[in-house]
């Protein structure tokens, strides 16, 4: 050990049961604070650059008859997700996922613009699922649609 008597340049040794300062308490807690801050931004933005992809069994479900379909749409779940059954200008079926591809607000089928309008960020989709206005990145999810004799069924993802 040192002896600051015969070495007046060196420096004592701190005491380790030194007493806590205001100012370094604060100091700890802020930070701990802004840690925490960061972490909690951090953890769903994460979430949102790298998705969990997960395997699903695509059931066959009967949605409805030919007859049935108006130019409103038929709205169903399919597996638990709002889903929009429609029939485009050349007649032909059309099944979307109503979720979003923003930030996962439910859309609406609007019949007389023949378009989704998503209420959230006024996002705008066209009658097969392409974004058109706002900030959507993608379209939206696809079914695919078998129409046997009257019956329309949805089969999975197109």
């Amino acid at each position: 050990m040192i002896d600051p008597a015969t070495n007046p340049g060196a420096a004592e040794p701190q005491d380790s049961t030194a007493e806590v300062t205001r100012r370094r308490f604060l100091g700890v807690l802020f930070g701990t604070a802004t840690i925490v801050g960061l972490g909690a931004l951090a953890a769903p933005l994460t979430r949102f650059a790298y998705p969990v992809i997960q395997g699903q069994v695509f059931e066959r479900l009967k949605v409805a008859t030919v007859s049935t379909v108006t130019a409103e749409g038929i709205r169903f779940d399919y597996q638990d997700t709002p889903s929009m059954l429609i029939q485009k200008e050349d007649k032909d079926f059309a099944a979307y996922s109503l979720v979003c591809t923003h930030l996962g607000c439910i859309v609406k089928w609007e019949a007389k613009n023949k378009d989704f309008h998503c209420p959230c960020h006024a996002g705008k989709f066209d009658e097969n699922g392409d974004p058109i206005a706002g900030p959507p990145p993608s379209p939206l999810p696809k079914y695919k649609v078998v129409v046997e004799g009257a019956d329309i069924f949805v089969e999975g993802l197109a």
